[in-house]
């Protein structure tokens, strides 16, 4: 049994639809260019609702990639990819997309597009894939693990892990309820008309935000003899088109979970087709 039939025959047992494509018979992405590109491993998700599924192209037969962990009734698994680095360019959107161009290499540009050189990490890389709530995800971990228990715990940030009073997610972001220094920080400011509530509002970026009926930013503000760090806040209802609605009864923290932030200066949107 072949490398791909291995990783066809591990999504299968997490209960996920995988297609993998050889290099020899696939064709590039339209959003990776170069001479290298057809080496690079690149992953998707495809179709819609319940009948999506994950295509790979592992790219060069040198490059590892092998599932690990594997939780059936979650219906997810832990993705190992070790390359080489290599150079090739990618395609991005100029509509929605951010590019510091004093981090960032832009090889070319048109009205609708921009290609800028990409480099792949030699460092091996981890991911957590499968099914969450309504569909399929791909979640790069912050640090190697091999379960799928592991990557759900790596992936909570420390505030949620410190936090003793309710928490509830909705994708990438936890809602932790605040401190009692929190929330006379929010009082303080809101008192002092040094922040607004802000309704029906995006949180973070993205081209499917999540939306929360009121938001508020809270700048460090001192309380007593200390100063509360800057804090974001949300209530009401949050909603997201592949998520359940999260209904916040109070003030609650909003915290991101721990899944590396890009630093190549782009802010990358959700429903970015390849990862690299």
């Amino acid at each position: 049994m072949g490398n791909f039939e291995v990783l066809e025959r591990r999504f299968a047992e997490a209960n996920l639809r995988v297609e993998v494509i050889e290099r020899g018979i696939h064709r590039v992405s339209s959003w990776t260019a170069g001479a290298n590109a057809s080496d690079v491993f690149q992953m998707t998700i495809l179709g819609k609702g319940r009948e999506e599924y994950f295509r790979i192209l592992p790219g060069a037969r040198t490059n590892r990639i092998e599932a690990e962990g594997i939780d059936r009734d979650r219906r997810q698994l832990v993705l190992l990819v070790q390359e080489p680095v290599r150079t090739f360019e990618e395609r991005i959107p100029r509509h929605g997309t951010q590019v510091d161009r004093t981090k960032v290499k832009v090889i070319r540009e048109d009205q609708r597009s921009l290609w800028i050189e990409r480099r792949t990490d030699a460092r091996k890389r981890h991911f957590l894939c499968g099914r969450d709530e309504r569909q399929l995800f791909i979640c790069q971990l912050p640090r190697a693990v091999t379960m799928v228990k592991q990557a759900h715990e790596v992936l909570r940030a420390p505030e949620v892990v410190r936090s003793k009073g309710n928490v509830a997610r909705q994708g990438e972001w936890f809602f932790v309820e605040p401190t009692e220094a929190e929330m006379e920080a929010l009082a303080a400011a809101l008192r002092g008309f040094r922040t607004i509530v802000r309704r029906k509002t995006p949180i973070g970026r993205g081209g499917h935000p999540h939306v929360a009926d009121e938001l508020v930013a809270v700048p460090a503000t001192l309380v007593g003899k200390r100063t509360v760090a800057p804090a974001v806040f949300a209530r009401g209802r949050v909603r997201h088109v592949d998520h359940e609605t999260v209904c916040l009864q109070s003030w609650a923290k909003v915290v991101r979970n721990t899944e590396p932030v890009a630093q190549d200066g782009i802010a990358r949107m959700d429903g970015v087709s390849w990862i690299d």
